[in-house]
């Protein structure tokens, strides 16, 4: 595995991995305020900055580390897109908002909101299943229950 602690940009491995978003675009500006230093000019120039290679480049540890691949770069406007590993293509924002809602609709109204070209996709929401293999979950223990109970507290 990629390491990145003790890294320059081993705040944006944290920033994305637990941002919890399967593609997030990011200026060059808030990538800076996130690792909290400037970037070099390198990545303000050279596209290759950017490349997926964790070979020597910590900043591609970085966001591989975290299951992100660059997936789009803009020198002009100063940002870059990163996308989760298995996220679906075509999927931006706008996209999973509509399948999220898609779920309460009638089946030709779910049809409307599918991707072009996958008239039969399934509609679990893109995120379904993002953490599947990086949580684990502890047998017997039961998640909903309130964090903080008074009446425990007190001794009741």
């Amino acid at each position: 595995m990629f390491e990145t602690e003790g890294t320059k940009y081993h705040p944006l491995f944290e920033h994305l991995l637990f941002g919890g978003h399967g593609q997030v675009t990011m200026t060059f500006a808030e990538i800076a305020a996130v690792i909290e230093a400037k970037l070099p000019r390198s990545a303000f120039n050279r596209e290759e900055w950017w490349s997926n290679s964790p070979n020597g480049h910590s900043q591609a540890r970085a966001w591989m580390r975290a299951g992100y691949r660059t997936s789009g770069v803009d020198l002009r406007a100063q940002r870059v897109t990163f996308t989760l590993d298995g996220w679906p293509e075509g999927y931006a924002r706008g996209n999973v908002l509509s399948r999220a809602i898609a779920g309460g609709l009638n089946e030709p109204a779910q049809r409307a909101f599918q991707p072009a070209g996958t008239p039969d996709a399934p509609l679990d929401h893109p995120l379904f299943g993002i953490w599947e293999g990086k949580v684990t979950l502890v047998p017997g223990y039961d998640y909903t229950k309130p964090a903080f109970d008074p009446a425990e507290a007190d001794g009741h």
